[in-house]
């Protein structure tokens, strides 16, 4: 049997992932697993997801696959993937990069490359991917590490720049759209992002977009990503250090040369 096309959304997090999830829910009827990832099976469930949020499971097929005990992330991922095919509604796979390049205080080594990729390479899935100038999306990590506790120290901002560089370069391989792009103009943005994920795009149905709640998100909300209104926040004040410190910095340098920052 043929595998059922399957769309990779790669994103870090306060990158403006939260905003561009509810943009694409409004879209082509799209299912969208939202913050995925292998390494996270056990705190962000697609098959919950797939059942509470989009009707693609029934109680009794949860029941039956909890009863089973043990489903691996691969089979999860084929099973809504069937599923989505069948009611004929695009799958996007919104990918917890994070993980992979930069996970902060979880007990993880970074892949430095996408693990959901490699494993659902079978799928031959569309890859695509979501970016926001480095400074700004560092910015909004440190406030979230912050008010969660764990303000950033020196060894956090080398592994955000570290992560941050990979991503950039696994960006760049993919396609990315600027999260910048899409506050400015959603519509013009959100076209680029669906003929990219291969889904079809209707400008009206954007407006809708403040009812789509079927995202997950951190535990901080973001700026933007609980308001109702589309548009471009002013920067986070930046520390004169940070600010000496990064213009001195190879891989910040390199960052915004891959992904056509100033």
């Amino acid at each position: 049997m043929s595998r059922p096309r399957l769309r990779l959304l790669h994103q870090l997090a306060r990158s403006g992932g939260t905003v561009i999830n509810r943009l694409l829910l409004t879209q082509a009827r799209a299912v969208v697993l939202s913050e995925v990832h292998p390494d996270g099976f056990a705190n962000l469930d697609p098959l919950a997801q797939a059942h509470h949020w989009f009707g693609l499971l029934s109680a009794a097929e949860r029941a039956e696959l909890a009863a089973r005990n043990a489903v691996s992330y691969a089979e999860a991922m084929t099973l809504i993937a069937r599923k989505a095919a069948r009611a004929r509604r695009p799958l996007i796979v919104r990918d917890w990069s994070h993980l992979d390049f930069m996970p902060f205080d979880l007990g993880l080594s970074p892949a430095m490359e996408s693990r959901q990729a490699a494993l659902l390479a079978d799928f031959e899935p569309i890859r695509v991917a979501t970016v926001r100038h480095p400074l700004d999306q560092w910015l909004s990590l440190a406030a979230m590490m912050s008010a969660e506790g764990r303000p950033p120290g020196r060894a956090a901002l080398e592994q955000y720049l570290d992560g941050c560089l990979a991503f950039a370069r696994m960006a760049a391989a993919v396609g990315f759209v600027r999260y910048e792009a899409i506050i400015a103009d959603p519509a013009a943005g959100m076209a680029v992002l669906c003929d990219r994920l291969g889904i079809g795009f209707d400008v009206a149905a954007l407006s809708r977009w403040r009812d789509q709640q079927t995202i997950s998100t951190g535990a901080v909300e973001g700026r933007a990503g609980g308001s109702d209104r589309l548009e471009a926040l002013p920067r986070r004040p930046a520390p004169p250090h940070l600010e000496h410190f990064l213009a001195r910095d190879r891989r910040y340098g390199a960052i915004c040369d891959v992904l056509g920052y100033e």
